[in-house]
């Protein structure tokens, strides 16, 4: 039993240290890491059941094994499940700025339902920059149904908007000037990197805009996610979830690239924000951030949140990431609205 023990620490150890720096490799080279980045909170659920266990009946030397590991992989699980009590104070003689992005699923538009429960959500919250995605590119805030009953309130809380393309978009209380780089023409369907020069408080703030590839599953695929117990043509399936896991990792290691192309020519404090589908930790999300980002809720927060839902398939692939002279107060994930994905929300000080 004593030899066992120490078995399955060695083996949860080495899993735990694989998924938490899986992200490092690029997935343009090898997929598999990446694959256990995205099943990171679960390694590490199995892993503390073990810790426990190991416990119960006294298996100090495994324990420590497990201990250690979870002590080395803790700069990424602090991504996942930060641990900060309190709120950061604020400082009196600085500016506030509230934040936020929201993948607003085109604002419910294909239900024709008004009004839009995102948009609405959005305007209660009358945060100062707003960033959405998948904000629909055929039609203006005049000619979605479900916005409409709305558009007199967002003319007058957001006098700056721009909506661009079929994805991304912003609603600004301040001026702002869109961003011309080469890397920004490199959007295509489903990959959009959009960037302003926001003359908010405190100096110019550039603000990035960015929704990655989607993993694009269907209705099946999340149900093999859900159950393994599906019937014939189990096999196929996998396949066909390994095979969009593939794509889209190598996807988000191209596209990550770029970003990290235009954060690197763009001088000043920068906010990223968006869905970048793709988890902390992960290739894409460590890219991105370099070695100049941080994250708002890795900052500020307390403990996991996700910010998608759907399909049982709860995952924190929305962030809000920041370099500069500012200082993040405080960022939350509401659990609001009608889209499959949460909003973040964070306020800023500068």
């Amino acid at each position: 039993m004593k030899y066992l023990f120490r078995l399955l620490a060695i083996v949860a150890a080495f899993a735990l240290l694989f998924s938490a720096y899986g992200g490092r490799v690029d997935p343009t080279v090898w997929t598999l890491p990446s694959l256990a980045t995205l099943a990171l909170p679960v390694v590490t659920l199995v892993v503390l059941v073990l810790l426990v266990l190991l416990a119960v009946f006294k298996q100090w030397r495994s324990a420590v094994v497990i201990v250690g590991a979870l002590m080395l992989s803790w700069p990424t699980l602090r991504l996942i499940s930060p641990v900060n009590f309190g709120h950061s104070k604020a400082d009196p003689d600085k500016t506030q700025l509230k934040v936020m992005t929201m993948n607003v699923t085109q604002f419910n538009w294909s239900k024709g339902e008004p009004p839009s429960k995102n948009m609405r959500y959005i305007l209660d919250e009358d945060a100062d920059i707003v960033v959405i995605q998948e904000g629909l590119l055929y039609y203006s805030y005049e000619g979605l149904v479900t916005v409409k009953p709305m558009l007199q309130e967002l003319y007058k809380k957001y006098p700056y908007r721009k909506k661009q393309y079929f994805d991304v978009g912003i609603l600004s209380k301040y001026p702002f000037e869109e961003v011309k780089s080469p890397v920004l023409a490199q959007d295509t369907l489903g990959y959009f990197i959009k960037a302003w020069d926001v003359d908010a408080p405190g100096g110019n703030l550039r603000v990035v805009s960015m929704h990655l590839s989607s993993l694009r599953f269907t209705g099946n695929d999340s149900q093999l996610i859900e159950s393994m117990n599906t019937p014939s043509g189990r096999k196929n399936r996998i396949r066909s979830v390994a095979q969009k896991l593939d794509v889209g990792f190598r996807s988000h290691a191209r596209q990550a690239k770029a970003m990290r192309q235009l954060l690197d020519e763009t001088p000043g404090d920068v906010l990223v924000m968006g869905d970048m589908n793709d988890t902390p930790g992960s290739f894409a999300y460590r890219t991105v951030c370099g070695e100049d980002l941080r994250d708002a809720w890795a900052d500020t927060g307390f403990g996991p949140v996700y910010t998608f839902h759907d399909h049982h398939m709860y995952v924190k692939i929305d962030h809000i990431l920041y370099r500069g002279d500012m200082k993040v107060l405080s960022c939350r994930c509401d659990k609001k609205g009608e889209s499959d994905h949460y909003p973040l929300v964070a306020v800023i000080e500068r």
